[in-house]
Formats: structure tokens, C-alpha cells, sequence
């Protein structure tokens, strides 16, 4: 799979997504237990501030985060994170924490399903119909469904919930966010 292709896609969804929250939506509840849409946001600005100086080897830059420069500051880091991820950078093995190092692209395809999932995520908390894109679900299903179910990926505090049951006729990405550890039940809003 062409994961830089793939996570190029997610990222202008999501980037999409950000671009039409509004000033009172930040506080919003997510499915992401704890997190509001705002953290959800600066999430992902991180995730792509860090991984982009990880990838050139460059100082992390930083981005304003009050509200009113998230939605920019989110597509500055994207695309700062993609141009990121050139052909030198695949060759590379990215620290990931409690997961450990991983090599380049197997980094890039669990960032592609952070980024995949956080838009459903957004969606959901905004209350917005979430338009899965098949291909897309269908190639982060492959990545989670290679996530081991044991701490620090899986169980209460860990990156993920444990899978919930979906229909046998779920689609890629519903089984995806199941796989996840969500519900597609609505999330009451603070």
C-alpha cells in the first residue's frame, strides 16, 4: 500500500473537517474518552509537528493553538508532515513512545489511521453524517487489525479501547471504529 498517498487523502479530509468547526464546537465531547474537539485538533498538530522534525531531522516547529489558529495551524503542520515524509525520511526508524521504535513506514501507517479515525471522531462530536472513504477505511482496517489487544495499545488508558462487536454487514469503516474501540451510538455533549 502507498500509505504517503493514503495519509495525504486523510489529512485533506480531515483538514476539511477542522476547517468547518465552529468557535462554539471546541468544547464539544468526543468519542475519544476526556477529549474535546479542541484536543482532538491539537492532537493532531502535534502528532505532525513532531513526527515532521523526526522525519527531516529539522527543529519541531510549533503553531499557535488558540482557537481561532487551529484550523490553520492544523494545514501548515499537515502539509509541513507529508512534505515530511520524502523518500530519505521511509528509511528512517521513528521513536514511538511506548510502542517502541518503528520503522518509517510502518510510523506512517499508524499515523495514517490516527488521522483517518480523528476525522470520524471530529465528524461524530460535530454531529455531522461521516462519509467514509472506502478504500481509505478499508486499508486502516488492514493496519488496526495488526494492533496487538495489550497495554500501552489497547484497555483503559492505553492508545486504544478493546474492539466492540459490529454487525456481520458493518462497512470497512464502521468495522474500523469498532475496532477501535468505538460506538457509532451519538456521544452526549457537554
Amino acid at each position: 500500500m502507498d500509505f504517503l498517498a493514503l495519509t495525504t487523502r486523510a489529512h485533506h479530509a480531515t483538514g476539511t473537517t477542522i476547517a468547518g468547526i465552529g468557535a462554539d464546537d471546541w468544547d464539544r465531547s468526543t468519542p475519544c474518552a476526556e477529549w474535546t474537539v479542541r484536543d482532538i485538533v491539537k492532537h493532531l498538530i502535534d502528532n505532525n509537528e513532531h513526527r515532521a522534525a523526526q522525519a527531516t531531522g529539522l527543529p519541531r516547529k510549533t503553531r499557535p493553538t488558540a482557537d481561532d489558529d487551529l484550523a490553520t495551524s492544523y494545514e501548515e503542520s499537515s502539509a509541513e508532515f507529508l512534505a515530511a515524509f520524502s523518500a530519505p525520511a521511509l528509511e528512517k526508524t521513528f521513536d514511538f513512545g511506548n510502542f517502541g521504535p518503528l520503522p518509517a513506514k510502518n510510523a506512517l501507517a499508524v499515523l495514517f489511521v490516527d488521522t483517518l479515525t480523528h476525522d470520524w471522531d471530529l465528524n461524530t462530536a460535530l454531529g455531522r453524517e461521516h462519509r467514509w472513504d472506502d478504500e481509505l477505511a478499508a486499508a486502516a482496517l488492514t493496519v488496526a487489525s495488526r494492533y496487538p489487544d495489550v497495554m500501552p495499545v489497547r484497555g483503559p488508558g492505553g492508545a486504544f479501547d478493546h474492539a466492540v462487536e459490529v454487525p456481520p454487514d458493518a462497512t470497512p469503516g464502521d468495522r474500523l471504529i469498532a475496532l477501535l474501540g468505538r460506538s457509532a451510538r451519538p456521544i452526549p455533549h457537554r
